[in-house]
């Protein structure tokens, strides 16, 4: 009896197990939870301890990410590392998606209740969480969600994209940019990217094969504190639950790369102090966190997109772009644009300084300081300096306004351009001159003559040269400048097509021998070639152009447009390529010319912010530069290095719109309303003149990270103006029924033969 009880519970005992291993092989196999439109299947797998974590399958490179869904980190601990990273108690099915639950221990006897709500869209994994702390501790804590792919890829294997911050790879960004060379020095390295620093705050790896992966915010806040803001030193630890803006970013080691969000936004391994440019970056972690805090609440959403078949980088920022576009859907705020264009073109003729002999506009006007001097002694052309610009959309208005107002313009334009004409270019003297002595002056401290200064007026006068032989006024002495300085010019093109970056004054020795810049004159060129029947100024153009397609922009590299912040990667070496680009188009009808526009301005458009950053609740509104409540839509980054942000994009006003017309894209028309009108929120107009000395004035620059709010400075530049009143004109004269759709109130993109039918199908091209 006794032997066959004991066999009894030996039988029992292998049944118990035998389900026991069956129940956990079960439990072990995931469990499907969805799948994406590119084929990626979304499952739960439990973990050794019982918890479920999240796990993709796709194709190729990314073939299977991975993530510990519950992430926290503690004020105390070192930064970038997790102190929990978990799955979750349970998980199920919903509607649309599925839920994952969990009650994660904290320090002492704290708890933290996470649900997070999960919907498959299209591309896209969304997560929608909420976070609850129970119980009380000293210090801070920041939660997370991070997707990683197993295996060594090294950073010089795949592309970063964060849009106005990291494109491609290492190469042209400043060695201590957020994600340059110095945060890989050992192989390894982490980008935690503040989204108040980004366009829009989102960040995507692609790798070799075609696959990525891209992390997006979709209803970023931003809030945060004064105190916040005006942290310059970059690394104080901050706890404040008032904090409501995220981090992105990318972590490659050799075991894994990860993409992920961080709440509230910890930023590092490179950060920037905000309160200088460029030179403002540490080495360090700027760390934020909310307190732990009983019945606190974090909330947040993520959005993850799984890509499968980007070809090439530029086609995968651009997918990547227009789908959080999509998301986000930047609104347009409608301006009074002809009451902005008459302010500023009244402000800009008010600024011109009539000497005895020579008249200039001076390269900055201080309005806010007695004590130092009002303006600056010398008028320079092109860059910041802007005096032929200037003089060109003075002539522009004095066409529209044939009073005693508009005479005088005409007659400031004519005595500007008068003036320059005097500065010998073979080779050039200088981008200006004294107005006081009419000594030949730079606008830079290092005694060089930039390309880009000289090509960017050089293109305006061709432009007014044109305009005024069209009404019958004929300039050949304009001209006549113009072909002596292109055909010196000609003479320093390089065997490979492109031009040296700068030269030292009145000798035509070559003091930057860097091509990056070549595009700086393809435009003036073209135009030069246009108005003079000379062909060999547009085969120069299309020689230099081949040589930048070749040179790196063909894979999404464009730099070396700033003259202050030389050979970086920047917004500007977009849109000056893409204008040029479009001309040549227009000129040759050879649509390689228009495939390489809509790739320089799918570019340059990821520098424009499409949400808005709120400034600081508790700051002094007479205080800052960008007033609190005004919207931050349409506002760009500058250049990567640094988080200054302008609105010089509203120069390419006509660019889009041009390219609308072109393609039949109306999400480019959509561009063209944002650059047209969310620009002009921080110009002063009557019955809004902000803390600014009247109608038509505007700062040059602020920064939406911190210093939020503030510029590091108030001088006014010349370019300001005449950029907001060329991308007035320029969309006018294109197409004048496109421009009145531009203005109106609608946000709706009309149909091209609503359009066409104003001037014929010749101002689409073919």
């Amino acid at each position: 009896m006794n032997r066959e009880r004991a066999a009894k519970r030996v039988v029992g005992l292998l049944l118990f197990l035998s389900f026991i291993i069956a129940d956990r092989s079960y439990a072990k196999s995931p469990v499907e939870l969805g799948q994406l439109a590119g084929g990626t299947r979304v499952a739960a797998v439990q973990a050794a301890d019982g918890r479920w974590e999240l796990e993709t399958n796709g194709a190729g490179v990314l073939s299977r990410t991975h993530s510990r869904p519950i992430q926290i980190s503690y004020s105390w601990s070192k930064p970038g590392q997790p102190d929990i990273a978990q799955g979750y108690d349970s998980i199920h099915r919903t509607a649309h998606g599925f839920e994952g639950t969990a009650a994660v221990a904290g320090p002492g006897k704290v708890v933290f209740h996470v649900v997070d709500l999960w919907t498959t869209t299209g591309l896209t994994l969304s997560l929608a969480r909420k976070l609850t702390a129970a119980g009380q501790a000293q210090g801070g804590f920041l939660s997370s969600i991070v997707f990683s792919v197993k295996g060594d890829n090294p950073r010089s294997q795949v592309d970063f994209f964060a849009p106005g911050m990291i494109y491609g790879g290492t190469a042209h960004l400043s060695d201590l940019a957020i994600g340059g060379a110095a945060t890989y020095r050992d192989g390894e390295g982490k980008v935690r990217i503040r989204e108040d620093r980004l366009p829009i705050p989102m960040i995507g790896v692609l790798f070799h094969d075609g696959s990525s992966i891209t992390v997006l915010d979709p209803a970023p806040v931003g809030e945060t504190t004064a105190a916040d803001s005006h942290d310059t030193q970059a690394t104080t630890t901050m706890i404040d639950k008032r904090f409501q803006f995220g981090a992105v970013g990318a972590d490659d080691t050799s075991a894994d790369l990860s993409a992920g969000y961080w709440f509230p936004g910890t930023e590092g391994e490179v950060t920037y102090r905000g309160d200088t440019y460029p030179g403002g970056q540490v080495h360090g972690w700027r760390r934020r966190y909310h307190p732990i805090e009983d019945g606190l609440v974090q909330r947040y959403r993520v959005d993850f997109r799984f890509g499968a078949e980007d070809r090439s980088f530029p086609e995968f920022y651009t997918n990547d772009w227009r789908w959080a576009w999509g998301i986000l859907k930047p609104a347009v705020y409608p301006q009074d644009i002809a009451l902005v264009r008459q302010s500023m073109v009244d402000m800009l003729a008010g600024r011109v300084e009539m000497m005895p002999t020579r008249t200039g506009i001076p390269y900055w006007i201080n309005w806010q300081d007695p004590g130092s001097p009002s303006f600056a002694r010398v008028a320079i052309m092109g860059f910041a300096g802007r005096n032929l610009q200037a003089a060109r959309v003075l002539l522009a208005d004095a066409d529209r306004d044939l009073s005693a107002r508009g005479q005088w313009h005409r007659k400031l334009a004519v005595a500007i351009i008068s003036s320059f004409l005097g500065l010998k270019m073979d080779p050039p003297v200088g981008e200006g001159f004294d107005l006081f002595t009419g000594q030949p002056a730079l606008a830079q401290r290092d005694q060089m003559v930039y390309s880009r200064s000289l090509g960017d007026d050089f293109k305006d006068l061709v432009q007014a040269y044109a305009a005024e032989r069209s009404e019958g006024r004929d300039h050949p002495d304009w001209v006549r400048w113009c072909t002596e300085f292109a055909d010196w010019f000609l003479t320093q093109q390089c065997a490979d097509g492109g031009f040296p970056r700068a030269w030292r004054p009145g000798t035509g020795e070559v003091a930057d021998a860097s091509e990056l810049s070549s595009y700086n004159v393809l435009h003036f060129l073209v135009l030069l070639s246009q108005s003079t029947g000379q062909a060999k100024y547009l085969q120069a153009a299309i020689r230099a152009a081949d040589f930048c397609w070749a040179s790196g922009q063909s894979h999404g590299a464009f730099a070396g447009a700033t003259i202050d912040n030389p050979n970086v990667v920047d917004k500007e070496a977009g849109y000056l390529p893409f204008r040029a680009y479009l001309a040549l188009y227009q000129t040759t009808h050879d649509s390689k010319w228009l495939n390489r526009a809509r790739t320089a301005a799918n570019y340059a458009e990821t520098w424009i912010y499409g949400w808005n950053v709120p400034m600081p609740a508790d700051e002094d509104n007479t205080k800052l530069h960008w007033k609190r409540g005004v919207p931050t839509i349409g506002v760009q980054l500058i250049a990567t290095g640094h988080s200054l942000v302008d609105e010089s994009m509203t120069y390419n006003v006509g660019d889009y719109a041009k390219l609308y017309l072109l393609t039949d894209d109306p999400h480019y028309f959509a561009v063209a309303r944002v650059l047209l009108h969310d620009t002009k929120l921080m110009v002063a107009i009557p019955g809004r003149l902000y803390d600014l000395p009247g109608p038509g004035w505007q700062q040059e620059h602020w920064s939406l990270a911190p210093i939020r709010g503030f510029g590091l400075h108030r001088n006014w530049l010349p370019w300001i103006a005449a950029f907001h009143l060329e991308g007035i004109y320029d969309s006018e004269s294109f197409n004048a029924e496109l421009f009145k759709r531009l203005c109106s109130p609608s946000h709706s993109s009309p149909s091209q033969q609503a359009i066409r039918h104003i001037h014929g199908p010749s101002d689409a091209g073919p």
